[in-house]
């Protein structure tokens, strides 16, 4: 003999009486003819959530390969005059180098007298610098020598050194294009 479980299908809701609700377990009431109820609401808000997190890791996968791929734009200003410094960077019998637009500035003291120019040399790109005992700028890669205003002396180099013009103004050291 089979065992007969006490709960309310649909079958057997007629003979259960009055007291028993025509609308299954689980369902909200009100909601005759709209499927399941909360169910289909808690179904609805369980796939957003998902698909939320869903988005939320694709966009902080992609963000960061999107960014590598693209590069940043570097936007300098081109200017014909700025000032890189103080004039007490620079030592006396020394120097120093400076941002310049897109170039990097090689900026002598000789004595009291400046002179600029590239400090890129025209070789292989690398930065040269200045001697002061020979007088003369060295690029330490090949060899190249370029006098204090950037000619060529020797070298592998098939160009000279840009020059630039170097003044002092107040306490300010102003670089400008030759």
């Amino acid at each position: 003999m089979a065992l007969q479980a006490n709960f309310k299908s649909p079958s057997r809701l007629g003979s259960l009486g009055e007291g028993a609700s025509g609308s299954p377990a689980g369902s909200v009431p009100g909601a005759a003819g709209k499927g399941p109820g909360v169910d289909l609401e808690r179904r609805n808000f369980l796939g957003m959530v998902v698909g939320g997190v869903g988005a939320a890791v694709a966009v902080s996968t992609l963000f960061p390969i999107v960014k590598y791929i693209i590069p940043p734009s570097n936007a300098v200003k081109d200017v014909s005059e700025k000032v890189v410094g103080k004039a007490s960077d620079v030592p006396p019998k020394g120097f120093k180098i400076f941002q310049f637009n897109k170039d990097k500035v090689l900026v002598i003291n000789d004595n009291g007298q400046l002179t600029a120019c590239s400090a890129v040399c025209t070789h292989l790109g690398c930065l040269v610098h200045w001697e002061s005992a020979a007088g003369q700028v060295a690029c330490p890669c090949h060899g190249a020598k370029y006098k204090q205003t950037g000619e060529i002396i020797s070298g592998p180099q098939p160009l000279p050194l840009k020059a630039y013009k170097v003044k002092v103004d107040g306490e300010n050291l102003v670089v400008s294009k030759a």
